[in-house]
């Protein structure tokens, strides 16, 4: 039976891979179909559709950090880990910083496990005297 540290070894190798801009490490980690969804919108591509955007995108991730990680396993073959994120960026040349609650849904093919889905929430400030 798959683990939650074997899910979230697969999702640091997919953060690891996009700062270290091995585009065919997070190819090779993607299901036939994904989708991502962030603040910019929603996103379906294939392997060789994120090839072309990793290659032609101008931002880079360079470093990261997750926190409070849990995977759950709704069926076996089925895994949706989730965690905060803190990212380190540069954009048009200009670093940045973002932490943003992340979500992945790995799905298991053929004995591998898959990305199918992605979403990305930036964090927001909560304002004062609001209760969580």
């Amino acid at each position: 039976m798959t683990t939650q540290a074997e899910i979230m070894s697969l999702e640091r190798k997919f953060w690891q891979s996009m700062v270290d801009m091995d585009v065919d490490t997070a190819v090779s980690l993607l299901d036939e179909q994904s989708s991502a969804a962030s603040a910019h919108g929603i996103h379906y591509f294939k392997p060789e559709e994120y090839r072309e955007m990793a290659q032609s995108d101008t931002a880079r991730i360079t470093s990261f950090e997750l926190f409070d990680e849990r995977v759950i396993f709704p069926v076996p073959e089925v895994a949706i880990a989730s965690y905060k994120a803190r990212q380190s960026f540069t954009m048009d040349g200009k670093n940045h910083e973002m932490v943003v609650y992340d979500t992945t849904t790995w799905v298991r093919k053929d004995g591998r496990w898959v990305a199918s889905a992605h979403t990305e929430t930036p964090e927001q400030q909560k304002p004062s005297g609001v209760a969580h």
